[in-house]
């Protein structure tokens, strides 16, 4: 069976339409949603789903300085 990762974060917007393409994918893949750690998406899916949640450290990257964008990538 295919895996298949998910992921979308910072508002529900991007979250909810990844668990309707997790469910209709579900019988045909196996799908698992990866999101930050303590991010809103962790509390959607884990609450909203039975969609497995694997969470990683992340920070935001737009509207910051290059210092931030370089510790953002290294916390990756």
């Amino acid at each position: 069976m295919p895996r298949l990762i998910l992921s979308g974060g910072g508002t529900g917007g991007h979250v909810y339409p990844a668990l309707a393409v997790a469910e209709a994918l579900a019988e045909r893949a196996h799908v698992v949603y990866v999101g930050s750690v303590g991010g809103m998406e962790e509390r959607i899916v884990t609450q909203e789903s039975t969609l497995p949640f694997r969470s990683l450290p992340a920070a935001a990257v737009r509207g910051r300085g290059q210092v931030q964008v370089a510790r953002s990538l290294l916390i990756l």
